[in-house]
């Protein structure tokens, strides 16, 4: 049972560090997106082109976890093309965060 949990913390450790970087990329493509110049409208033309790769690979006969691959992938591009609302933050916290208090 020992070595399970060692696997499971070494791999909820790799989510996490997973989830951090993808958080701070996340939040520097949303900022280059929004600056209003024509670096952002070529990131846009960027995530447009990744799109539609994206589109027809998933059209093609994947394996489940290519599939969920690519499900997640394009999930990522259309959340950071979609027009981001007035009030909301650049960067935020990712919901169910821990904390050690």
């Amino acid at each position: 049972m020992r070595n399970l949990n060692t696997v499971l913390s070494k791999l909820n450790d790799r989510l996490l560090r997973l989830e951090g970087e993808l958080f701070v990329l996340r939040s520097i493509a949303r900022a280059a997106l929004t600056a209003g110049d024509e670096s952002a409208v070529r990131t846009r033309k960027l995530l447009e082109g990744a799109k539609l790769a994206l589109s027809d690979e998933a059209e093609r006969p994947l394996d489940a976890a290519t599939g969920k691959y690519v499900a997640a992938a394009i999930a990522m591009v259309e959340e950071l093309l979609e027009n981001p609302r007035e009030a909301a933050p650049l960067f935020r916290v990712i919901d169910g965060g821990r904390r050690d208090d």
